[in-house]
């Protein structure tokens, strides 16, 4: 048996920019658009969550569309965990503005002030007074007349496109700790208990957080002990499909304990930090770590400086080990 513990850091956030638009539509739906591309890292909820904290309505109530230059026209795109830090921030802003205007014209409706007033449930109450209510939609409505007099500085509508681009990146951070077990006779190497402890500052979705490093603890796995290119003398490979190419698959990943500790980012007013590879990082080093750990390789005077660590490599290091 071995224990590893590693430490990491992980710089997130990066620019140049991301920007995003709210639009309160007649319908009393809210429309989500942002340039940044997505590939299922769960965009569409945590924007939507965003929103949804700033203009009180429900996230079943708006739609999301990313990375279509027909509804954006400008994203850099989606690299180095940086979606959340810096198309969140975007979007937080354009939400922002919209919620400003819903209450300044709410205000004007109800001939109150925007203090007495209540955002929540998809519509505007007076403070006390329930029954003095408008729906978003009929509000979106009344923001956008087509008759009467323009005053100066009038925007119609209910909407507000806004960019953030950071002026440096974020840095999350975290620990991961491994117990494993390896069959001296075989170098079967089995993980009994795997723990991470990351910090990607506010956490906007803790279940999409927790499967991101659940995914790139697989993914880690799969590069510290699976996954090889194997060629040939004449360079031609010779594992190129997946009956020769091992892959971790749902037996070798464990069950990881994930826990949260947020210290938010002082750079950004969302104080989120990006999470993107926090699984993945330092998993071929804990590897490393647990088995010089378990085959006593330090002691001997064997060091680990590669990988994956399959099961023949581990046999020529025990070899050398005595």
């Amino acid at each position: 048996m071995g224990i590893g513990v590693v430490f990491y850091v992980e710089g997130t956030g990066i620019g140049p920019y991301e920007g995003a638009r709210v639009q309160v539509q007649g319908s009393g739906r809210v429309l989500l658009a942002t340039g940044i591309g997505t590939q299922g890292q769960g965009h569409f909820t945590s924007f939507a969550q965003i929103v949804a904290d700033q203009i009180g309505v429900a996230v079943s109530d708006i739609d999301v569309v990313t990375g279509d230059t027909d509804q954006f026209h400008w994203g850099a795109g989606t690299f180095a965990s940086r979606a959340a830090v810096v198309a969140g921030n975007a979007t937080h802003a354009a939400a922002k503005q919209v919620r400003a205007k819903i209450l300044r014209t709410a205000a004007e409706h109800f001939e109150c002030a925007e203090a007495d007033l209540v955002l929540a449930h998809g519509r505007v109450t007076i403070r006390g007074v329930p029954e003095r209510n408008i729906a978003l939609g009929a509000l979106a409505a009344l923001a956008n007349l087509l008759r009467g007099a323009v005053r100066p500085g009038t925007e119609p509508g209910l909407e507000a496109t806004a960019y953030f681009g950071p002026a440096k990146g974020a840095t999350a951070a975290g620990a991961h700790a491994m117990i494993v077990e390896i069959d001296p006779a075989t170098m079967r190497l089995r993980i009994l208990k795997y723990v991470v402890v990351h910090d990607c500052g506010t956490v906007i979705n803790p279940l999409i957080v927790a499967g991101q490093v659940q995914g790139g603890v697989g993914q880690g796995i799969g590069n510290a002990f699976y996954e090889r290119l194997a060629f040939d003398d004449q360079g031609q490979l010779i594992n190129g499909t997946f009956a020769d190419y091992l892959l971790p698959t749902a037996t070798e990943v464990p069950n990881i304990e994930i826990l949260h500790h947020v210290t938010p980012s002082p750079y950004n007013e969302l104080g989120v930090k990006g999470v993107g590879e926090a699984g993945a990082i330092p998993v071929g080093a804990l590897f490393a770590q647990a088995i010089e750990d378990a085959l006593e390789l330090s002691a001997r005077g064997i060091d680990i400086f590669e990988i994956p660590l399959d099961p023949s490599h581990l046999w020529e290091l025990a070899g050398r080990a005595g």
